[in-house]
């Protein structure tokens, strides 16, 4: 058979077999060679094969891998929300317990694991106990263990157990470890009757001067008066205690509140009532 009479298909597939037959012969050539070759050469092949593989391996999984990046946008609503419920099994209201009907006294907060509750002194005026129920309808009796006149924060300790003989267990309130900065927004608990709450924003730090000792400072906020009741506690969006309404912040302000500083400096080491 001539190869010049050959057609353009027929040159193709001659070609195709040509190098078919000569991949066979290489690879039973190379089996061979390998089959006769010295030990040491053989595991030099196979070492330089397994490097590879292992730098190569990674490489082409990490290729495969796709990220998808999701923007996700939280709402100011939805980060109010959950400060809210994330503090409020720490919030309890302040009764007075010298009256057949108890009088709504004011708000306080659990600041320890044992039941210390800070609030507002000026509420309980010369009394030395009240009566503090919390969101769930828990009702203990409080006893008086310290009073802070430069802060105007009063300690309670709780009895052991509620007004109906059961053992109360306490959840504490995360106590921010700094002041709010100027203009980050702020949640104040309120509402005498029903449960409520007031936003705004911290718009001035106001240092109060002593020369002796130490004070905390005054949050002022954009939050209404109106909305602000005694030992009524201010939060920030992460559901950590930033401040509380007391009647020395409201001296300075209407719409302050002491820096949360004096709950952690003035916690008392020794909870004996006040006589």
């Amino acid at each position: 058979m001539d190869i010049e009479h050959l057609s353009k298909s027929q040159i193709v597939l001659l070609t195709l077999l040509v190098s078919f037959v000569t991949s066979i012969a290489t690879g039973i050539v190379t089996v061979s060679l390998m089959e006769q070759a010295p030990p040491s050469i053989s595991q030099n092949v196979n070492r330089i094969i397994e490097r590879t593989v292992e730098k190569v391996a990674p490489g082409s999984q990490a290729a495969s891998v796709i990220t998808q990046e999701k923007t996700v946008v939280i709402k100011e609503s939805q980060l109010i929300s959950k400060a809210v419920e994330l503090v409020k099994p720490s919030v309890v209201r302040v009764y007075s317990s010298s009256s057949d009907v108890p009088l709504f006294l004011g708000f306080g907060v659990v600041i320890d694991s044992s039941g210390t509750v800070a609030s507002d002194s000026d509420i309980l005026g010369e009394n030395a106990d009240a009566v503090i129920t919390s969101f769930d309808g828990t009702r203990a009796r409080a006893f008086v263990t310290s009073r802070d006149a430069s802060s105007g924060i009063a300690f309670f300790t709780p009895v052991a157990t509620s007004s109906d003989g059961k053992p109360i267990s306490w959840k504490s309130a995360a106590i921010a470890a700094q002041k709010p900065a100027m203009g980050q927004i702020v949640v104040a608990f309120s509402g005498k009757n029903i449960f409520r709450i007031a936003d705004g924003i911290m718009t001035a730090l106001i240092p109060q001067e002593s020369a002796n000792t130490p004070r905390a400072d005054v949050i002022d906020t954009s939050i209404s008066a109106s909305a602000i009741l005694p030992g009524g506690i201010l939060i920030n969006t992460d559901g950590e205690v930033v401040g509380m309404s007391t009647g020395i912040s409201r001296m300075v302000s209407a719409g302050g509140f002491i820096s949360s500083s004096a709950l952690v400096k003035n916690t008392p080491a020794e909870k004996k009532p006040v006589q």
